[in-house]
């Protein structure tokens, strides 16, 4: 038996199985995907195993990670039912990895009809930078895994990035913050690249600008513990162009404006993976 499949090959599956087979040999990762083709091919790039259908994948590994779009898995689930009772019946108890947005653990259990004794499932939520080895990915904590579990499947992805582990309360925050904001951050560095442009610089050199000086105060963030607001102000000197910068994204509603996009993509976690 295999160690990790992943079912379905889009982009957060193609991320994570990249990241696993980075990090154990890729003969004991397995790849499935609706388009036959594109995950035949992400397995030959890989040099991890292609099976044709998700109940291989089911029969033939331990961990089971569903890259699945919230409002398709139940027709997958409902479709690898009997290979999951299979699996029951045999004794092979299995780990269900879950990244859909807003379904939760239960969800599999009634799904299925399988127990806890009989089921383990994690849940988590990635994001895409995983793919290159930035990435960072919130586990649920919840008593429907092991602690064995959650350290073999943070050893087989550690190639992802980093992991931080949330109570069921304070999950979904953590998720949209992750997950949400590298669009939100792309929308921003194209908005500074814009400007740029708009003052003279070439469109290449704007973008490239843009985001060097993102990923520098990041950096410069993320090595000190002061408050964010504190390094703003080293930037904003006296009549500075930082301070007019500030004073014109404060009069547009700048802040509130992130604030509300986080408050309503939290609202939409929600609801999204609701199942029917």
């Amino acid at each position: 038996m295999k160690k990790i499949a992943f079912i379905g090959g889009g982009v957060m599956g193609t991320a994570l199985s990249t990241s696993a087979c980075r990090g154990i040999d890729p003969s004991e990762v397995i790849v499935t995907d609706i388009v036959k083709e594109k995950a035949q091919k992400l397995a030959e790039d890989l040099g991890c195993v292609y099976v044709e259908t998700n109940e291989e994948a089911v029969t033939g590994a331990e961990y089971l990670l569903f890259a699945v779009k919230p409002q398709f898995l139940k027709g997958v689930l409902d479709g690898v039912k009997p290979a999951f009772e299979a699996c029951r019946d045999r004794g092979e108890k299995k780990v269900i990895i879950s990244i859909a947005a807003g379904v939760e653990v239960q969800t599999y259990y009634d799904v299925l009809g399988l127990s806890r004794e009989e089921l383990s499932v994690i849940r988590i939520l990635p994001n895409t930078a995983c793919l290159i080895g930035k990435g960072f990915t919130i586990i649920e904590q919840r008593d429907t895994y092991t602690k064995e579990q959650e350290d073999e499947f943070k050893y087989i992805l550690r190639e992802s990035g980093g992991f931080e582990s949330l109570p069921p309360n304070m999950f979904t925050a953590g998720c949209i913050l992750t997950s949400t904001s590298p669009c939100i951050i792309a929308m921003f560095a194209n908005s500074l690249a814009d400007g740029a442009v708009y003052n003279g610089l070439l469109r290449p050199q704007a973008r490239k600008l843009a985001l060097e000086g993102i990923n520098c105060a990041i950096q410069l963030f993320l090595s000190g513990d002061k408050h964010l607001e504190q390094y703003k102000d080293e930037v904003c000197s006296p009549g500075g162009p930082a301070m007019y910068a500030v004073k014109e994204l404060e009069d547009r509603g700048f802040r509130s404006s992130v604030i509300n996009a986080v408050k309503v993509a939290y609202e939409r976690f929600d609801t999204i993976g609701k199942i029917k």
